[in-house]
């Protein structure tokens, strides 16, 4: 027993650096788009494939995936994602051709489904502890450590990457090295249900209805957030060159998505602060946060004749984008673990990935169509109302996981 609880122990404390380091391609998603485009030689419709095709297959795989995963555990999985790492950043450094670069993308999306076992893991292990309520500390710890090194990254990334455009991908591919090796100091605690969770998980109709408002209110919420975090910096692209030339649009930008990092780690710390106080509430908190957010960048939008205050509100709204992303994921998951039955949790997880990809499809589609008649400032107010929607969504949420405590 002893032993068994030094290995959880252990898992424990090495979960934040595998969580973190696993989180993106850390040295090339600061340059990849240069790398893509002037090393690989893609256009920006082959980049755009690239993400619809990696989608569209784990959607498609979806049984599949699930199936292995039942069939080889969850720390099993965790070394599948990370052997499947280390042969994307392979396919990605020495591949030539436009299809193996659709091979990397598709790849990669697929280990992430295999590495998000690595939250089941934590919950069993804490709760094989007495330590089921510090999921969310460590999970956000995780993401405070993941903040900090992309900082560091984008920083030094881009320097790399002048200096041999390879240097980057080469630390990529030495990282997944590493990461494999922590893959296998992995140990998962053999718990049981309890009483009380064998109670909960026969309320069977209660429990589907919640999962379905989790599911449904994580898919909406990471659509809008990855959608408006990426039109969002082309909103302002646009709006700041009526006043500025291209090289000071390209500073101003620059700098927002610096400082949007650090209002990234800044959101983790703060709400990770208040998470233990409003639980039940935090998701509700979050929402209006998103929609404060849009309506802060269609306020700037429309101003016109002080220019520093139209920069000052906009890169407000596009921060709060970011400090909100982190925490949103890390509630949803503990909540859909506390309500999971053991059996159901692999399922739960790569459900949640698969509608996070299903909502961001749908949005991609829609905006892109729209974009073909209408101004950016029509995607903004349809994100403002999509994520308005969203604090209704989450609010019904809320009722009932509290009507489900009290049963």
């Amino acid at each position: 027993m002893e032993q068994e609880t030094k290995k959880i122990n252990r898992s424990i404390k090495i979960y934040p650096i595998f969580a973190s380091f696993t989180g993106d391609m850390i040295f090339f998603v600061p340059i990849d788009t240069l790398f893509l485009t002037l090393v690989k030689g893609l256009n920006a419709s082959q980049i755009t494939a690239m993400t619809m095709v990696a989608l569209l297959v784990c959607i498609i795989f979806q049984k599949v995936i699930l199936a292995i995963i039942k069939k080889v555990g969850n720390v099993n999985s965790l070394r599948i994602g990370a052997s499947l790492l280390l042969i994307t950043s392979f396919i990605l450094t020495f591949g030539k051709s436009f299809p193996l670069m659709l091979l990397y993308k598709s790849i990669n999306e697929i280990a992430v489904m295999f590495l998000n076992m690595d939250e089941i893991i934590l919950k069993n292990n804490l709760k094989a502890v007495g330590r089921n309520e510090d999921y969310y500390k460590i999970r956000n710890k995780s993401k405070i450590m993941y903040s900090i090194i992309t900082l560091f990254t984008a920083l030094v990334a881009g320097q790399l990457f002048n200096t041999n455009n390879y240097l980057p991908m080469y630390m990529s591919i030495i990282i997944y090295i590493l990461l494999l090796g922590v893959a296998f100091l992995y140990y998962e605690a053999k718990t049981q249900e309890s009483k009380t969770k064998e109670a909960k998980s026969n309320r069977n109709i209660k429990v589907t209805s919640v999962m379905f408002l989790v599911i449904l209110s994580n898919a909406v919420f990471y659509s809008i957030v990855k959608m408006g975090q990426n039109n969002s910096k082309l909103f302002m692209q646009y709006d700041f060159q009526n006043f500025l030339s291209i090289e000071m649009v390209t500073y101003y930008i620059t700098t927002i998505v610096f400082i949007s990092r650090i209002a990234r780690l800044v959101g983790n710390m703060i709400f990770g602060k208040i998470y233990s106080k409003i639980k039940d509430k935090m998701s509700i908190v979050l929402t209006i946060c998103l929609s404060m957010a849009f309506l802060l960048l269609i306020i700037g939008h429309f101003i016109n004749t002080i220019f520093i205050y139209k920069v000052i509100i906009m890169s407000l709204g596009f921060f709060l984008i970011l400090a909100t992303r982190d925490s949103f994921q890390i509630y949803i998951e503990d909540v859909a673990l506390d309500i999971s039955n053991k059996d159901e949790q692999q399922k739960t997880i790569i459900n949640i990935e698969v509608y996070r990809r299903i909502g961001t499809l749908i949005l991609s589609a829609i905006f892109t169509l729209l974009l073909m008649k209408y101004e950016m400032i029509v995607i903004e107010v349809l994100l403002f109302a999509l994520a308005v929607i969203e604090i209704f969504v989450n609010k019904k949420l809320c009722n009932k996981l509290q009507k489900l405590e009290c049963n």
